[in-house]
């Protein structure tokens, strides 16, 4: 009985850890996050590796079309002003993101130019 519980426990921590992960808690938490701020509005931006990233945040308030495209614009600039590389692939991820809030970005670097 007492393992079946711990069982269950676990198993319940686990997913509310999972589901914390697609949070504002977690970007808030999370060590390699960097801030950057845009039109006064902040942008966390967190590594995923191999060359991908995730902003959330820099939302205006609205909900209208005009203001998510902003909200997205400022997202890419924040990835981009923290890689100092080009964002070449955006996507929302569809898990607790029914607002667009999040946005996960591939980058290219640019070699350096040889002379």
């Amino acid at each position: 009985m007492k393992k079946a519980l711990l069982i269950v426990l676990c198993g319940v921590t686990f997913v509310n850890l999972a589901g914390c992960q697609g949070s504002a808690v977690y970007y808030h938490r999370d060590p390699a996050r960097q801030i950057v701020v845009l039109d006064k509005r902040e942008v966390s931006v967190v590594p995923l590796g191999n060359g991908r990233w995730e902003a959330y945040g820099g939302k205006q308030g609205g909900s209208s079309a005009e203001d998510l495209d902003k909200q997205k614009a400022r997202q890419i600039e924040a990835i981009e002003k923290v890689t100092a590389c080009r964002v070449t692939a955006i996507e929302f991820p569809p898990q607790n993101n029914e607002r667009r809030l999040l946005i996960q970005a591939t980058v290219a670097c640019e070699p350096p130019a040889t002379r």
